[in-house]
């Protein structure tokens, strides 16, 4: 496993980009495919403004501010549950992006605490997106919105497994200027912005899996999976966060079983720790056309019939 994630930290990282994570400098590269070449226009414009629009949007809460989570927080205390009397509501699944349903869950009620998951690298701030601008899903956030600029390169790296791995960072105000990658990352008008809270857990990477590749062949990495997706949970909930987008946590790159995954989401969701915390819970699972059954067919069967 060290040997996997060690790629990307000697091949990946060249001079133009350790000169500083947060400068998007790629004057070095001598030719990008269109695709690319838009790609690294908005990489750059998103960096170079972000703080400017934090700044404008500071009365409604944005910040450039993050906190890092070095360990599992304490068990959620049902005394102070926000709404013990809660009518548990459907989760739902959705094959879109993760901003696109929090930009949803806001247009209906502007008011409303959403924290949005980012299926995080723990290696760079926004894994190797300055170099290789691809669509993860945590570069899928980082193109139409300050987030980049709440993830300090003083956080990275931190341990993937073992003692220390049961971390994250909060981003309180993140704002999102920009649609999704679908639309271009048009930019939006100013009453189309908003602000989301955004968690930053990464999932164990590259497991060992069983030869079916259903199951780990180490149990520690399910026990690491599980606290990890506590401390999702946990993270949102300390801080008054009642609609949840989630995802397919390690379901992407790092090529996790989906539907252990979303079983294991599934199960700790429903743990008596977390009734009355959460108003709705919402999987942003992205799709392509053609790619045929996947993530987000396993995890809408999971989830099919499960209230919180």
């Amino acid at each position: 496993m060290a040997q996997g994630r060690c790629y990307i930290l000697v091949v990946e990282r060249d001079d133009v980009i350790c000169d500083s994570l947060h400068k998007a400098s790629f004057s070095s590269i001598p030719s990008w495919p269109p695709k690319l070449k838009a790609r690294r226009v908005i990489t750059e414009d998103t960096i170079e403004r972000s703080p400017a629009i934090v700044l404008e949007h500071k009365a409604q809460g944005a910040s450039a501010d993050s906190t890092f989570i070095p360990s599992q927080l304490p068990a959620l205390d049902q005394k102070s549950c926000p709404n013990p009397e809660h009518i548990p509501a459907p989760v739902e699944v959705i094959n879109t992006d993760s901003f696109a349903v929090a930009r949803t869950i806001l247009a209906s009620d502007p008011t409303q605490k959403v924290a949005v998951l980012n299926l995080a690298s723990d290696i760079l701030p926004a894994g190797p997106w300055l170099q290789v601008m691809t669509t993860t899903q945590e570069e899928a956030l980082c193109y139409p919105s300050t987030l980049y600029i709440t993830l300090k390169e003083s956080y990275y790296p931190w341990p993937n497994l073992g003692e220390g791995c049961v971390a994250g960072v909060y981003s309180p105000g993140v704002v999102v200027f920009r649609d999704d990658l679908d639309h271009d990352c048009v930019e939006l008008s100013l009453d189309e912005r908003h602000i989301v809270s955004v968690i930053t857990v990464a999932a164990p990477a590259w497991p060992d899996l069983t030869l079916d590749r259903q199951a780990f062949e180490s149990p520690s990495t399910l026990m690491f999976l599980r606290e990890k997706i506590r401390l999702v949970y946990r993270m949102a909930a300390h801080n008054g966060q009642q609609y949840l987008v989630l995802g397919a946590m390690g379901c992407g790159a790092y090529a996790w079983p989906p539907r252990l995954v979303a079983i294991e989401m599934r199960n700790i969701l429903l743990e008596p720790e977390f009734r009355g915390w959460f108003e709705k819970v919402v999987f942003a699972i992205y799709s392509r056309p053609g790619n045929g059954p996947g993530n987000f067919e396993i995890f809408e069967d999971v989830f099919k019939g499960v209230e919180v």
